[in-house]
């Protein structure tokens, strides 16, 4: 695994489509979801590397998609928020079957119910599902696990995810990966996937573009597929910019 950013940066940008997460890869994470701070060249950044890769840029993410444009309202590229569960594309937006229904909102009342019993874990509710958070209380994992675990069970159509610091209990057939897919069957022979992110939920992506002759880049520590590692938000920036500097072949 190479963690040199020269070396991703001689990737080169003319046939790769790119695929970023958000929290952890393009912002620090912070102790709750509302407290990030989203640097102020990040929408310049975007927006040029939009532009030079003829829309080939979007947004993967756990978020969704109004948060997103909440962070970025200026992003003209396509969101697949909410771990794909709701999709941004051409400025249409689609969601889910389950988004509004009663199962959500039952998983929405037991996971409040849950978190209330345990001090210093929070919720986070999402039209899709809801995230038990423990970052504030790491020794909580346990019992937030078992939480997240029991509610996924009663519900029919979700399951639970793990991730940094907490548990989402989200449709079972919504990912990253199946976003990596829909983008991939889209584009012409030749384009290459490049998904980077920092997560767990981040990895299936990432195999999916390694095995669709792409690559991939972690952000951070962790087990991955990824041919190439980045410490964090910060230098996944500067490879931006330097991607946005070079020359075009």
């Amino acid at each position: 695994m190479t963690d040199d950013i020269d070396a991703i940066t001689r990737e080169g940008t003319t046939d790769i489509y790119l695929m970023l997460d958000f929290d952890g890869t393009l912002i620090d994470l912070a102790p709750t979801p509302d407290g990030i701070h989203v640097p102020a060249r990040l929408h310049g950044l975007l927006a040029g590397l939009h532009a030079k890769l003829d829309g080939r840029l979007c947004l993967v993410s756990g978020r969704e998609v109004a948060v997103l444009e909440r962070f970025l309202p200026d992003f003209p590229g396509d969101i697949f928020g909410a771990h794909g569960a709701e999709v941004r594309r051409g400025g249409t937006l689609s969601r889910h079957p389950l988004v509004g229904s009663p199962v959500v909102a039952s998983v929405q009342s037991q996971a409040q119910d849950a978190v209330a019993q345990m001090h210093g874990v929070t919720l986070e509710t999402k039209d899709t599902g809801a995230v038990i958070h423990y970052r504030a209380v790491p020794q909580a994992e346990g019992a937030a696990r078992a939480a997240a675990e029991t509610i996924a069970a009663a519900a029919p159509g979700m399951e639970m995810h793990t991730s940094k610091m907490a548990f989402e209990i989200r449709p079972s057939d919504a990912s990253k990966a199946g976003a990596v897919h829909a983008i991939i069957a889209e584009q012409p022979i030749g384009i290459r996937p490049v998904v980077i992110g920092d997560d767990v939920t981040d990895e299936e992506a990432m195999v999916v573009a390694n095995a669709a002759g792409g690559f991939a880049v972690r952000v951070g520590g962790g087990d991955t597929c990824a041919a190439y590692r980045l410490p964090d938000p910060a230098a996944v920036l500067a490879l931006l910019e330097s991607w946005l500097s070079e020359e075009t072949l």
